[in-house]
């Protein structure tokens, strides 16, 4: 046991590092929009509430699974994300099972990049199912490449993991065609007519294996998807989820210019993509099956997320994760023995680099305000500090009371159904004063409640929501040179913003 302790210890530092990342500071960021409604729905679903498939918010994965963490340890912002920062961690145990297609230094390199990626980092520490996802969907890759060994067990687990990645996101849907997209290439590379015959033949011989994947991958979906058969009529879950988001493609509900990733890209994400390229070009005629599979899903997937209509910060995660084992494979053989003094400096000047922007972008820079010039492009119509602060105000007023103590109207009420969860809200423009300590409203608003609470009331405008978008103005090179190595931006930042009223005396 200390043998293999000691054979190991780069993992288990890798982990501690891992673990620190993913868990410190983990509830000091204020909670965006989408976090507080998959965090309410999932408390009132612990709490006693009901649950039923909606596309708008995705699968039932993060909920079931967010529920569970309340009812065993409690509700809080930490422990609230604490279930998908544990996520994020456990892609050590994908990079751990890359050993052997890649080797066991390549493995270690790729758990690193899996741990200090800008972006996979900052969405693991996120109450999103991006990251849910991504592991998932790897697993269910790892188990298909055991089942191509000859695996038998890995038939199940192939069904388990693309069940639970199906049952997370319609991201699974995407995933799904690349892979068919990317396998077709590598059919066209090695010879469509004596490929196709090959594989029909080959999944014919396996035809128990087959349907014991599609089995389990039942099994798991469509109790997940009807909550225990509660919801009988959710059992065709993949109509509704592909009719749903193709309509939300086809409007561009949240658009942006088709470049909208490839700046951010290559803001957080460099050393990754840089390295893959460079590991791709120099096995160009040697690349094993399964690094141009990867290379060609991970090309897929950039240009498919370009083509979709939704443009949002978190599918980054979907479109670099393919280029990490690739990375992870040059940077073994760049650190090893065949590794040039020149090569070493530049890989390790990229590192560090790397580690910087992870550090800045997920402890630094995490919060989006009016009131800071400094701002990170990798968040998105960010709930401000200012209001947070406002809204745990109300903390003081958690208890038994004869009439609501806060009050909240418009666009304030996400995220404050978390924040004031376990409180008695008025969730209306009040229409007296009464009992009320604190409330919040729009600035449409203002002058109505003004009149109204007269003058034993202190009142405060702040923003709620802010948000960066690059693409507006027309930034010269020396902008973005300058926003690239200071985050100083060259347009104002945008936000939304609302009333807080306070009865004297009360803060």
């Amino acid at each position: 046991m200390r043998e293999k302790f000691i054979r190991y210890w780069p993992w288990w530092l890798l982990l501690a590092v891992s673990l620190w990342l993913h868990l410190w500071q983990l509830d000091a960021r204020s909670f965006h929009h989408d976090e507080s409604i998959h965090a309410k729905l999932s408390w009132d679903l612990a709490n006693g509430g009901s649950y039923s498939y909606n596309p708008t918010y995705h699968g039932p994965l993060l909920y079931i699974v967010e529920a569970a963490t309340f009812k065993l340890i409690g509700d809080n912002d930490f422990t609230a994300r604490l279930p998908f920062s544990l996520v994020g961690v456990a892609l050590l145990g994908v990079a751990w099972r890359l050993r052997r297609p890649f080797g066991e230094r390549a493995a270690w390199w790729i758990g690193l990049l899996f741990t200090i990626s800008p972006s996979i980092l900052y969405f693991s520490r996120f109450l999103r199912m991006d990251v849910l996802e991504l592991v998932t969907a790897s697993a269910a890759f790892v188990a298909w490449y055991s089942v191509l060994r000859g695996s038998q067990t890995a038939w199940g687990w192939l069904g388990v993991w693309a069940g639970l990645a199906f049952a997370t996101k319609e991201n699974a849907y995407v995933t799904a065609a690349l892979t068919v997209g990317a396998a077709g290439v590598l059919a066209l590379v090695n010879g469509t007519m004596k490929v196709v015959p090959a594989a029909v033949s080959w999944l014919r011989e396996r035809w128990v294996g087959v349907i014991l994947a599609s089995g389990f991958f039942v099994l798991v979906t469509v109790p997940l998807y009807t909550v225990g058969f509660n919801h009988p009529e959710d059992w065709l879950f993949p109509v509704r989820s592909i009719t749903y988001w193709w309509e939300q493609h086809s409007i561009q509900r949240v658009p942006g210019p088709w470049w909208f990733y490839l700046p951010r890209l290559l803001q957080y994400e460099f050393l990754i993509f840089g390295a893959a390229l460079i590991w791709v070009g120099r096995r160009c005629r040697k690349l094993h099956p399964v690094e141009l599979f990867l290379f060609v899903f991970g090309v897929g997937s950039v240009v498919m997320y370009i083509y979709l209509g939704e443009k949002v910060p978190w599918l980054m995660v979907h479109q670099v994760w393919a280029f990490i084992p690739l990375a992870g494979a040059q940077l073994a053989r760049t650190f090893g023995p065949r590794g040039r003094w020149w090569s070493r400096t530049l890989a390790g000047t990229l590192l560090g680099a790397t580690v910087l922007v992870s550090l800045v972008a997920n402890f630094s820079l995490e919060e989006i305000t009016p009131r800071q010039d400094l701002v990170e492009s990798l968040h998105f119509v960010q709930t401000t500090p200012e209001f947070t602060a406002a809204a745990k105000e109300a903390g003081a007023f958690v208890g038994t009371w004869e009439a609501p103590r806060v009050a909240a109207s418009g666009s304030a009420v996400w995220p404050l159904s978390w924040y004031w969860r376990q409180l008695d809200v008025l969730w209306a423009v009040p229409e007296a004063e009464g009992s009320l300590q604190l409330i919040i409203c729009d600035p449409e608003e203002e002058s109505e409640l003004e009149a109204m609470l007269g003058q034993g009331w202190g009142e405060e405008r702040i923003p709620l929501r802010s948000w960066w978008l690059m693409y507006e103005g027309e930034p010269s090179t020396r902008d973005w040179l300058r926003y690239f190595l200071t985050r100083r931006f060259w347009a104002d930042i945008g936000s939304t913003e609302i009333i807080v009223f306070r009865r004297n005396g009360v803060r």
